[in-house]
């Protein structure tokens, strides 16, 4: 097996993307899950959420415990959580750039190693792609 390769001997964009990655996870709070707005009714005989104006709030939809859960997000709270969540969408995106490439690398040496072409499925995709 080769030695792993050394940053700078790596692409230009993956290097740019891995130190982005690792910025943003030592400097910033992250949440992975997504926001949710739900529409309720509270019960209270007289509301107006009784006759199908709803009450709306946000909600952030995450996994906890292996299980998905709902937590409510008061208004306070809705930038600075908002915020958390496109921190950990920004870390998946350059996760996903880096990963890709780190695959056309295996699927490089790959090739090399046994002395014949990429499989045609793989070849039809572009491996390099832009960092997010």
């Amino acid at each position: 097996m080769k030695p792993v390769k050394s940053r700078s001997q790596r692409p230009a964009e993956e290097r740019h993307a891995r130190s982005r990655a690792v910025q943003q996870i030592a400097d910033n709070p992250l949440l992975r899950g997504s926001l949710v707005p739900m529409a309720r009714t509270c019960g209270k005989a007289g509301c107006h959420c009784q006759q199908g104006e709803k009450h709306t709030s946000l909600y952030l939809s995450v996994r906890w415990n292996n299980r998905r859960r709902m937590i409510y997000v008061p208004p306070a709270m809705e930038s600075s959580v908002r915020g958390w969540v496109e921190n950990a969408q920004e870390i998946d995106r350059l996760l996903d750039f880096i990963s890709q490439q780190c695959l056309s690398d295996f699927l490089n040496e790959k090739e090399e190693k046994l002395g014949r072409p990429k499989s045609a499925r793989v070849q039809s995709e572009k491996p390099r792609r832009k960092p997010p």
